[in-house]
Parts: C-alpha cells; structure tokens; sequence
C-alpha cells in the first residue's frame, strides 16, 4: 500500500505545484480538444472522463491521497484506516478544488473598456514616444493602471521622455494619440 501511496503522492503534487506556479486554473480540462475531439476518438469515454474531472481536480485528489496515506503510514495507523481516510481526503480535495475553481469563472470581473471612454484622460510616458517611433503610456482609470501603446499626435513636441504627463487624444485599435499635458495641468 505505501507504494500505492507515493505514487499517488509522486504524480499529484508535481502537478498541483504546476498548477499552482503556471496559473492555470483547471489542468485543461477540455482533454486537449474542443468541442468532439475526444481522447482516443471522436467523443470517446475518456474525453467524457477529463471533461468532468480536470487534471487540476485529479491532480488534486492523487496528492491528497498520497500525502495522507504516507502520513499516517509514518505514524502507524492500520492499513485500512489509513486506505479510508486518505481516499476522503483525496475527495474532499478534489470537491474543493472544483468547488473553488468553478467559483471563480463564474465570479470573474472584467475591467474592459472601450476605446472612446480613454479619450480626455491624463496618462504618464512609461516609454518614450518619438515623431517615428511608437511608446507606451499608463493610465489610471477605475483605480486601476492601464497600459497602452501610444504615438504622438502630429504637431506634437519631437520627444516626449519616460515620466512626461500626456493627455489621450483618441484610442484607435487599442493604440492611444497623445499629446504633451502642459505642466500646470498634470
């Protein structure tokens, strides 16, 4: 059984730790494939399997089961308890896991805006914009720093330097015009 542990313990926790470290939220739970590509073929049970069990959550399990089983293991406990409680906590881990995962896309916020409500705003230069070449600018809106690629409006100063205070003119594709804010404004 303590084989059967460290296994468990040996799979799950590099994953967890990978999970946790690459930000991914839930080990890719489409199995590698959209909508009908199935593990092994089109729609095949174990495409079914990984759509209802993430390798996040499995990943989960296996180290909770794992960990536990050597713990108690270590501090003695009889084989079969030691097999009950650790397949619970491999459960309740994976329940958890899921649980919280599933919390969070469905309470996901988004800080989209949209080009035109940029327009008037005051920014700073974060990287230097020149006549011929492009920049970047950040600016505060909602409390929050945007960061945006920005030109300088034709007729504007030459070189506008990293800290200058510059006023959004218009975003167009994502890219702001600026102009240079006069000193008393900024």
């Amino acid at each position: 059984m303590t084989g059967l542990y460290l296994f468990a313990a040996a799979a799950g926790v590099p994953l967890v730790l990978w999970f946790m470290l690459s930000g991914d939220d839930d080990g890719g739970g489409d199995a590698g494939g959209g909508e009908g590509d199935g593990v092994g073929g089109v729609g095949g049970n174990a495409f079914v399997m990984f759509r209802r069990l993430p390798l996040g959550t499995v990943a989960f399990v296996a180290a909770a089961f794992g960990i536990c089983g050597i713990a108690l293991g270590l501090v003695g406990a009889s084989r079969g308890s030691t097999f009950v409680v650790s397949a619970v906590a491999g459960v309740v881990a994976g329940v958890l896991n899921a649980t919280l995962f599933a919390y969070l896309r469905r309470s996901e916020s988004s800080t989209d805006m949209s080009d035109g409500q940029l327009s008037g705003k005051i920014g700073r230069v974060v990287l230097p914009v020149t006549s011929d070449q492009r920049g970047r600018i950040a600016v505060t809106v909602g409390g929050q720093q945007i960061h945006l690629s920005a030109d300088a409006v034709p007729g504007s100063p030459a070189e506008l330097q990293v800290g200058a205070a510059v006023l959004v003119v218009e975003v167009r594709n994502g890219v702001a015009s600026i102009t240079r804010l006069d000193p008393e404004l900024g």
